[in-house]
């Protein structure tokens, strides 16, 4: 999709617009040089990229999401083509160090969904993806469970590993993508977010990864 695009819808996105008529979308476009060649099909462009982000935002991407039903996981998993579930609990110190790190990551990857639920809520889950251990990060890719990480054992057992630890683990399942650049190399947390939705996450109180008793 052209930057130029991506920019204005963007724009026009992020002020709330809900319903831009084609006068407002071709105002944003108004500086480009090729227009008069281009205006309609920039525009139908423009319109694409604005719905496509719409539709994403309906369904919760931008922001990272308690899900309460283990139907609604199912569905998310055999339909996402790219998500990542964090499987906790409440009272898991861990599991709240990870929320941090996941709430941070959500709206700076806009393709990604990113949701958690207890799993005292998905029984069957937890015995199909055999999770004794929390916290626990199921990664998601086209439909299908691609790849999972247990505790904290690939951040070397350690509670201070950073955000762009985990982004870069992440990666390297092609569930998201690290910006290039000048930009990959800023903390991620300063780099600017096209979308912005999010709720804070509560402190963490102690350390140690979990074992389940089922």
């Amino acid at each position: 999709m052209d930057e130029k695009i991506k920019a204005a819808a963007r724009k026009a996105l992020n002020e709330g617009d809900d319903a831009l008529s084609d006068d407002e979308l071709l105002a944003e476009l108004e500086n480009d040089p090729e227009l008069e060649r281009f205006r309609e099909a920039r525009m139908e462009q423009m319109k694409h990229e604005i719905n496509h982000v719409r539709e994403l935002r309906s369904l919760g991407h931008g922001e990272y999401q308690e899900i309460g039903k283990e139907e609604d996981i199912v569905k998310l998993i055999s339909r996402t083509a790219k998500g990542v579930v964090h499987f906790t609990h409440p009272s898991f110190a861990r599991c709240k160090i990870l929320d941090k790190h996941l709430q941070v990551l959500a709206p700076h990857h806009f393709e990604t969904r990113f949701v958690s639920i207890n799993i005292e809520k998905c029984p069957f889950l937890a015995q199909k993806f055999q999770i004794r251990v929390l916290p626990c990060l199921v990664v998601v890719s086209s439909g299908h469970v691609a790849d999972r990480l247990v505790g904290f054992e690939e951040f070397g057992n350690a509670d201070g590993f950073s955000t762009e630890a985990l982004e870069r683990r992440l990666a390297k399942t092609g569930v998201l993508k690290i910006p290039k650049g000048e930009l990959g190399r800023v903390p991620v947390a300063q780099r600017p977010v096209s979308y912005q939705i999010g709720h804070p996450v509560a402190e963490e109180t102690d350390s140690g990864n979990d074992e389940l008793d089922f």
